[in-house]
Protein backbone atom coordinates (compact mmCIF):
# COMPACT_ATOMS: atom_id res chain seq x y z
CA UNK A 1 0.00 0.00 0.00
CA UNK A 2 2.90 2.44 0.79
CA UNK A 3 4.54 1.68 -2.51
CA UNK A 4 1.59 2.13 -3.89
CA UNK A 5 0.95 5.67 -2.68
CA UNK A 6 4.11 6.78 -3.33
CA UNK A 7 4.29 5.79 -6.60
CA UNK A 8 0.46 8.01 -7.18
CA UNK A 9 2.45 10.50 -5.81
CA UNK A 10 5.27 10.91 -8.06
CA UNK A 11 2.72 10.13 -10.85
CA UNK A 12 1.02 13.45 -9.99
CA UNK A 13 4.15 15.48 -9.49
CA UNK A 14 5.70 14.29 -12.76
CA UNK A 15 1.95 15.34 -14.35
CA UNK A 16 2.42 18.69 -12.75
CA UNK A 17 5.72 19.60 -13.82
CA UNK A 18 5.07 18.48 -17.15
CA UNK A 19 1.87 20.57 -17.40
CA UNK A 20 3.36 23.09 -16.27
CA UNK A 21 6.58 23.09 -18.44
CA UNK A 22 4.70 22.99 -21.53
CA UNK A 23 4.04 26.92 -20.89
CA UNK A 24 7.45 27.58 -20.67
CA UNK A 25 8.90 30.19 -23.77
CA UNK A 26 12.04 28.30 -25.34
CA UNK A 27 14.14 31.52 -24.58
CA UNK A 28 16.77 29.05 -23.46
CA UNK A 29 14.93 25.86 -22.51
CA UNK A 30 14.42 23.67 -19.61
CA UNK A 31 17.86 22.40 -19.61
CA UNK A 32 20.86 23.83 -17.21
CA UNK A 33 23.13 26.49 -19.34
CA UNK A 34 26.83 27.58 -19.03
CA UNK A 35 27.25 28.64 -15.42
CA UNK A 36 24.81 25.98 -13.59
CA UNK A 37 25.75 24.18 -11.01
CA UNK A 38 23.17 20.54 -10.23
CA UNK A 39 23.21 18.74 -6.83
CA UNK A 40 21.65 14.77 -7.17
CA UNK A 41 20.64 12.15 -4.79
CA UNK A 42 18.90 8.66 -5.54
CA UNK A 43 15.60 7.67 -5.14
CA UNK A 44 14.95 3.96 -5.00
CA UNK A 45 10.89 3.66 -5.50
CA UNK A 46 11.31 0.09 -4.83
CA UNK A 47 12.48 0.42 -1.16
CA UNK A 48 11.05 3.50 -0.89
CA UNK A 49 13.82 5.45 0.32
CA UNK A 50 16.61 8.63 -0.73
CA UNK A 51 20.14 7.92 -0.22
CA UNK A 52 23.43 10.13 -1.00
CA UNK A 53 24.21 10.60 -4.75
CA UNK A 54 25.95 7.54 -5.53
CA UNK A 55 26.58 3.74 -4.47
CA UNK A 56 29.47 5.19 -2.19
CA UNK A 57 27.26 7.67 -0.72
CA UNK A 58 28.66 10.89 -1.59
CA UNK A 59 27.41 14.14 -1.66
CA UNK A 60 28.17 15.06 -5.89
CA UNK A 61 27.48 18.77 -7.70
CA UNK A 62 28.46 19.06 -10.84
CA UNK A 63 29.49 22.61 -12.75
CA UNK A 64 28.66 23.54 -16.32
CA UNK A 65 31.44 25.31 -18.00
CA UNK A 66 29.81 25.64 -21.43
CA UNK A 67 26.22 24.28 -22.38
CA UNK A 68 27.61 20.85 -23.20
CA UNK A 69 30.42 20.21 -21.04
CA UNK A 70 29.94 19.83 -17.27
CA UNK A 71 33.03 19.49 -14.67
CA UNK A 72 31.40 16.42 -11.47
CA UNK A 73 32.75 15.92 -8.36
CA UNK A 74 32.36 13.89 -5.44
CA UNK A 75 33.18 13.87 -1.85
CA UNK A 76 32.69 11.22 0.84
CA UNK A 77 33.23 11.20 4.72
CA UNK A 78 32.32 8.45 7.09
CA UNK A 79 33.41 8.73 10.39
CA UNK A 80 33.00 6.19 13.64
CA UNK A 81 33.97 6.35 17.33
CA UNK A 82 32.43 3.61 19.44
CA UNK A 83 33.62 2.03 23.02
CA UNK A 84 32.27 -1.20 23.87
CA UNK A 85 32.43 -3.56 27.59
CA UNK A 86 31.52 -6.86 27.90
CA UNK A 87 32.11 -9.83 30.21
CA UNK A 88 31.72 -11.47 33.42
CA UNK A 89 32.91 -9.53 36.54
CA UNK A 90 31.84 -12.44 38.97
CA UNK A 91 33.73 -15.54 39.85
CA UNK A 92 37.48 -16.99 40.16
CA UNK A 93 38.01 -16.70 36.27
CA UNK A 94 36.32 -13.01 36.02
CA UNK A 95 37.04 -11.27 33.03
CA UNK A 96 36.32 -7.50 31.57
CA UNK A 97 36.99 -6.57 28.02
CA UNK A 98 36.30 -3.15 26.87
CA UNK A 99 38.25 -0.22 24.63
CA UNK A 100 37.18 2.01 21.97
CA UNK A 101 37.27 1.46 17.81
CA UNK A 102 37.69 4.18 15.72
CA UNK A 103 37.72 4.30 11.89
CA UNK A 104 37.57 6.99 9.58
CA UNK A 105 36.89 6.92 5.52
CA UNK A 106 37.43 9.72 3.33
CA UNK A 107 36.41 9.53 -0.52
CA UNK A 108 36.84 12.35 -3.57
CA UNK A 109 36.67 11.37 -6.91
CA UNK A 110 36.73 14.36 -9.88
CA UNK A 111 35.44 13.98 -13.66
CA UNK A 112 34.24 15.47 -16.36
CA UNK A 113 30.58 14.47 -18.27
CA UNK A 114 30.00 15.87 -22.63
CA UNK A 115 26.41 16.42 -23.17
CA UNK A 116 24.89 16.17 -26.38
CA UNK A 117 21.74 17.77 -27.76
CA UNK A 118 19.55 14.86 -27.18
CA UNK A 119 15.77 16.09 -27.08
CA UNK A 120 13.98 19.06 -25.70
CA UNK A 121 14.09 17.01 -22.52
CA UNK A 122 16.67 14.36 -22.96
CA UNK A 123 20.53 15.08 -22.31
CA UNK A 124 22.49 11.98 -22.98
CA UNK A 125 26.28 12.02 -21.57
CA UNK A 126 29.70 10.63 -21.48
CA UNK A 127 32.51 11.37 -19.08
CA UNK A 128 35.44 10.50 -17.27
CA UNK A 129 35.96 9.84 -13.63
CA UNK A 130 39.47 9.78 -11.17
CA UNK A 131 38.55 8.53 -7.33
CA UNK A 132 40.53 8.51 -4.69
CA UNK A 133 39.99 7.18 -0.95
CA UNK A 134 41.24 6.32 2.53
CA UNK A 135 40.37 4.04 5.25
CA UNK A 136 42.46 4.50 8.58
CA UNK A 137 41.20 2.53 11.70
CA UNK A 138 42.85 1.96 15.36
CA UNK A 139 41.60 0.14 18.58
CA UNK A 140 42.31 0.00 22.29
CA UNK A 141 41.36 -2.91 24.29
CA UNK A 142 41.30 -3.67 28.00
CA UNK A 143 41.78 -6.67 29.37
CA UNK A 144 41.78 -7.26 33.17
CA UNK A 145 44.68 -4.90 33.03
CA UNK A 146 45.84 -6.12 29.90
CA UNK A 147 45.79 -3.31 27.10
CA UNK A 148 46.49 -4.14 23.63
CA UNK A 149 46.77 -1.14 20.88
CA UNK A 150 46.35 -2.15 17.36
CA UNK A 151 46.85 0.14 14.58
CA UNK A 152 45.27 -0.41 10.21
CA UNK A 153 42.92 -2.25 11.73
CA UNK A 154 40.37 -3.64 14.56
CA UNK A 155 40.90 -6.97 16.48
CA UNK A 156 37.30 -9.12 16.46
CA UNK A 157 37.77 -11.69 19.40
CA UNK A 158 35.34 -15.02 18.27
CA UNK A 159 35.45 -18.17 20.15
CA UNK A 160 35.97 -21.88 18.85
CA UNK A 161 35.25 -25.16 20.08
CA UNK A 162 38.15 -27.65 20.36
CA UNK A 163 38.24 -31.45 21.59
CA UNK A 164 40.46 -32.65 23.94
CA UNK A 165 41.08 -36.48 24.51
CA UNK A 166 42.21 -37.62 27.84
CA UNK A 167 40.41 -40.69 29.03
CA UNK A 168 37.53 -39.84 27.06
CA UNK A 169 36.66 -36.38 25.76
CA UNK A 170 35.33 -33.23 26.16
CA UNK A 171 35.01 -30.11 24.11
CA UNK A 172 36.66 -26.39 25.72
CA UNK A 173 36.31 -23.05 23.96
CA UNK A 174 39.37 -21.09 22.50
CA UNK A 175 39.32 -17.62 22.06
CA UNK A 176 41.11 -15.69 18.97
CA UNK A 177 41.58 -12.93 17.02
CA UNK A 178 40.43 -12.04 13.49
CA UNK A 179 41.47 -8.35 11.69
CA UNK A 180 38.35 -6.48 10.23
CA UNK A 181 38.17 -2.89 9.44
CA UNK A 182 41.85 -3.28 7.43
CA UNK A 183 42.86 0.22 6.43
CA UNK A 184 43.26 0.66 2.97
CA UNK A 185 44.16 3.52 -0.05
CA UNK A 186 42.48 3.03 -3.21
CA UNK A 187 42.81 4.68 -7.16
CA UNK A 188 40.30 4.41 -9.30
CA UNK A 189 39.68 5.57 -12.91
CA UNK A 190 36.17 4.97 -14.69
CA UNK A 191 34.34 5.78 -18.32
CA UNK A 192 30.85 6.71 -17.64
CA UNK A 193 27.85 7.06 -19.40
CA UNK A 194 24.31 7.95 -18.24
CA UNK A 195 21.44 11.09 -19.32
CA UNK A 196 19.22 13.27 -17.38
CA UNK A 197 15.86 13.91 -18.46
CA UNK A 198 14.23 17.18 -17.20
CA UNK A 199 10.88 16.81 -16.29
CA UNK A 200 10.50 20.35 -15.15
CA UNK A 201 12.60 23.69 -15.82
CA UNK A 202 16.46 22.67 -14.08
CA UNK A 203 14.82 19.94 -12.37
CA UNK A 204 15.64 16.28 -13.94
CA UNK A 205 15.80 12.57 -12.98
CA UNK A 206 18.27 10.37 -14.71
CA UNK A 207 19.77 7.22 -14.83
CA UNK A 208 23.79 5.86 -15.21
CA UNK A 209 26.13 3.07 -15.37
CA UNK A 210 30.42 3.44 -15.06
CA UNK A 211 33.27 0.99 -16.50
CA UNK A 212 35.84 1.32 -14.37
CA UNK A 213 39.20 0.02 -12.97
CA UNK A 214 40.27 0.34 -8.99
CA UNK A 215 43.55 -0.71 -7.29
CA UNK A 216 43.33 -1.15 -3.51
CA UNK A 217 46.73 -1.33 -1.61
CA UNK A 218 46.10 -2.32 2.35
CA UNK A 219 48.27 -1.42 5.06
CA UNK A 220 49.83 -4.04 7.61
CA UNK A 221 48.50 -3.66 10.95
CA UNK A 222 50.52 -3.22 13.92
CA UNK A 223 49.46 -4.53 17.43
CA UNK A 224 51.06 -3.45 20.44
CA UNK A 225 50.18 -4.99 24.10
CA UNK A 226 51.43 -3.33 27.71
CA UNK A 227 50.38 -4.10 31.59
CA UNK A 228 50.65 -7.52 32.74
CA UNK A 229 51.80 -8.59 29.45
CA UNK A 230 54.35 -6.70 27.27
CA UNK A 231 53.99 -7.50 24.03
CA UNK A 232 54.60 -6.24 19.80
CA UNK A 233 52.79 -7.88 17.18
CA UNK A 234 53.77 -6.66 13.38
CA UNK A 235 51.38 -8.84 11.19
CA UNK A 236 52.51 -10.19 8.11
CA UNK A 237 50.07 -8.57 6.02
CA UNK A 238 50.63 -7.38 2.01
CA UNK A 239 48.00 -6.98 0.32
CA UNK A 240 46.32 -5.46 -2.98
CA UNK A 241 43.57 -5.45 -4.90
CA UNK A 242 42.58 -4.77 -8.59
CA UNK A 243 38.99 -4.54 -9.99
CA UNK A 244 38.02 -4.16 -13.05
CA UNK A 245 34.31 -4.41 -14.43
CA UNK A 246 30.89 -2.32 -14.93
CA UNK A 247 28.58 -1.18 -12.13
CA UNK A 248 25.19 0.98 -11.89
CA UNK A 249 23.86 3.41 -9.61
CA UNK A 250 21.50 1.94 -7.18
CA UNK A 251 18.21 3.72 -7.96
CA UNK A 252 16.88 6.76 -10.41
CA UNK A 253 19.12 10.26 -10.13
CA UNK A 254 16.73 13.10 -8.84
CA UNK A 255 18.53 16.17 -9.24
CA UNK A 256 18.25 19.86 -9.60
CA UNK A 257 20.12 22.89 -11.65
CA UNK A 258 20.22 26.56 -10.83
Amino acid sequence: MKRIFLGMIMALAVNHAFAQTETVTDNGGIKPRKGSFATELNFNPFKGNLSLSNSLNQIKGRYFISDAVALRAGLSINVIDSTFSSGNPYGAEAQIISGTNKRTGLGINIGIERHFKGTKRLSPYIGLDLTWSKLSASQEMTTNGTTTTTKNAWLETQYRQVQYYNNGSYYYTVPYNTLTNNAYTRFGVAAIAGFDYYVAKNLFLGYEFNLGYAQTSYKSPESETTGQTNNTDNFVHSKKKKEFGTSLINGIRIGYAF
